[in-house]
């Protein structure tokens, strides 16, 4: 039988550090990299928990993810709300299935007393999910015209902000780094928040340049080449501020700009979004805006909760401020 000893020697932590991510410790300050690596080695090990006694039987919660584990590890944001989402789970005594879209039917969700579904997802899906069961809780996208609750970011705001940062500064030649999503059904492209925003407020104030607009995937490797093409492209025209619609982006983005040596933030500025645990030690350290991800993920297992035990309770959508965080890529 495997102990937590045993995961802590092939994990490479320590038995203390393995228990507390199995218990979803929320005080323990280790990396999102950390807890995936325990969680896996866990699940790689067959490991199975003593069992505890129960005054009742257990509600049963699925998570329905809407991303690769490999994507969730390229963007730190969803995984950072889907630990918040366990850790809050386990505390309220729900037992958490946790299942990508691909795996849904009736064998790997009996049981399912509540649904929480972390993504975007189209008609059909969110068809195919509220059939599983009720009551489903969205996060990370408005689900009102559903009937369902949802949690999710403010971020056309922190865009506003930042460009009106850059113009205190100095800065009225603005970029823009941008990503598309789809449903995994690829039947539904969705728009992103953060790309309107961007159109709308330059539009407003007579910036716009549709030549400083990258349009790719919210990947470190579509960030790196989005920049090279705007380096490439503009050349002394490359716009001296750029907002690039998540931290992973951004990552490549650095790197193309230091590979042609240009200057963070002496000549050109960086603001990011989610303020993943990456984004304070790239070089140099990320400006991003902070997306409130642990308080996402309580929210939903609260919400849910309060569905379980009011069904009829009107639906709601709670969403979160973001908060802008300077640091030394941008002026």
């Amino acid at each position: 039988m495997t102990t937590i000893t045993d995961i802590a020697k092939a994990a490479g932590v320590s038995i203390a550090t393995v228990s507390r991510i199995l218990n979803y410790d929320t005080t323990l300050a280790v990396t999102p990299e950390t807890r995936q690596r325990v969680l896996k080695t866990a699940e790689k090990l067959a490991y199975k928990p003593r069992r505890r006694k129960r005054v009742s039987p257990q509600t049963t919660v699925a998570l329905i993810q809407w991303r690769s584990e490999q994507e969730e590890l390229n963007d730190l944001y969803y995984l950072q709300i889907q630990y918040a989402i366990e850790a809050r789970a386990a505390s309220a005594g729900y037992h958490l299935q946790s299942l990508h879209l691909e795996q849904l039917g009736a064998e790997t969700t009996q049981n399912v007393q509540g649904v929480i579904a972390l993504g975007k997802y189209d008609a059909g899906e969110v068809a195919t999910i509220k059939a599983l069961a009720q009551p489903v809780v969205f996060v990370d996208q408005n689900m009102l015209a559903f009937d369902c609750d949802s949690v999710t970011s403010d971020y056309a705001g922190p865009i506003e902000q930042i460009i009106h940062h850059f113009q205190s500064v100095g800065i009225n030649d603005i970029g823009f780094l941008g990503g598309v999503e789809t449903s995994r059904s690829g039947r539904e492209q969705f728009q992103d928040v953060r790309t309107a925003a961007f159109d709308r407020v330059m539009y407003a104030e007579n910036l716009m340049q549709p030549a400083f607009r990258f349009i790719g995937a919210f990947t470190p490797d579509s960030g790196y080449e989005l920049m090279k093409q705007a380096i490439t492209k503009l050349g002394d025209t490359l716009p001296h501020g750029f907002i690039v619609a998540n931290d992973t982006m951004a990552v490549g983005a650095l790197r193309a700009l230091n590979e042609a040596k240009i200057e963070v933030p002496q000549r050109v500025s960086v603001i990011s979004f989610n303020d993943v645990a990456v984004a304070q030690f790239t070089p140099p350290p990320l400006s991003t805006v902070h997306a409130a991800t642990d308080q996402m993920g309580q929210t939903a297992v609260e919400l849910l909760q309060a569905r379980i035990k009011d069904p009829k309770r009107v639906p709601r959508q709670v969403n979160f401020k973001s908060e802008l965080i300077m640091r030394a890529s941008s002026l």
